[in-house]
């Protein structure tokens, strides 16, 4: 048997501690308590067994019918359940066969198409359970993995509470596009520091969930990109050392609205040093973003 083949990935630095970004701790809010203790014996049928179609079958038939706060804590079991089942769906897909099969696949490769399959069972008995049971297949430097499709959540965030529809918008936008593939910057400037933002107030308006470590995490990474940008697109020409133009425009339009959240008091503070300096990486550019640099240890 071939062993599992590794996935490596080009990453900014400490993009590595992200990869387990999406693992959740499957608590509950003590207000939400009472609620999950009196889960329908039909959903706590399913949800003991780790049934992820039969839990997605019961909320989707169920949601519209219940309150927000059930179908809150309904959709944090399932998604618990489906960050526990990410590791091993990730190993099954990792073995070389699998992987040949699903890169040499029009429709697979570059730009995944729902319904698609490769003819090798092994590989279509695992697409079949990706797209049954809300995940999506992604790709980097042609390895293969899974991630959950918090798109089909967001289907259903009209039914939950507030602060968790806030969570499921966040967890959308990496369905839609990682922010950084093969050390590159996969969505535009103006595209991060939107989500910037909305990770910002997030956590400002919700200290203490269980997804406030999880959306800490991402505001962290994006962050720190506002800040640096990647390795592949640097916020900063390596040769001239002035700003990137795109970058600059977007941080310039965020600060011109009258958001007051951490972000974008950071990124006014930030555009007045750039602006003090030309534009141009200098020392004192150096010295605020080192500063506050979200991935060095204190």
């Amino acid at each position: 048997m071939n062993e599992p083949k590794k996935r490596t990935r080009k990453k900014i630095p400490a993009l590595a501690a992200m990869a387990l970004m999406t693992a959740l701790t499957g608590s509950i809010l003590p207000a939400e308590r009472v609620e999950a203790a009196a889960a329908p014996s039909g959903f706590n049928a399913v949800s003991a067994k780790s049934d992820v179609s039969g839990m997605w079958t019961y909320i989707e038939k169920n949601a519209a019918s219940s309150s927000p706060a059930s179908v809150t804590v309904w959709l944090r079991r399932l998604e618990t359940v489906q960050n526990k089942r990410l590791p091993g769906l990730e190993e099954a897909l990792s073995r070389e066969p699998i992987q040949d099969a699903l890169m040499n696949t029009d429709g697979i490769y570059g730009d995944w198409k729902k319904g698609t399959r490769t003819g090798n069972a092994q590989a279509d008995k695992l697409l079949a359970e990706i797209e049954n049971n809300g995940y999506v297949l992604d790709s980097t430097e042609g390895y293969f993995f899974p991630k959950i499709d918090y798109l089909r959540y967001m289907k259903q965030a009209s039914r939950t509470t507030g602060r968790y529809a806030d969570y499921l918008k966040i967890r959308s936008d990496e369905t839609v596009s990682e922010l950084t593939k093969d050390a590159g910057l996969m969505v535009s400037w103006k595209e991060l520091v939107e989500r910037a933002e909305r990770q910002s107030r997030y956590l400002v308006s919700y200290p203490n969930t269980p997804e406030t470590e999880t959306v800490q995490q991402m505001y962290d990474q994006s962050l720190y990109i506002v800040l640096y940008g990647t390795d592949n697109v640097p916020l900063f020409d390596y040769d001239t050392r002035k700003i990137d133009p795109e970058a600059k425009a977007a941080y310039r339009k965020q600060i011109r609205t009258k958001s007051q959240s951490p972000f974008t008091k950071m990124l006014r503070n930030y555009t007045r040093v750039l602006e003090q300096n030309g534009g141009t990486l200098t020392k004192s550019v150096e010295a605020f973003r080192d500063v506050r640099n979200p991935w060095v240890e204190e």
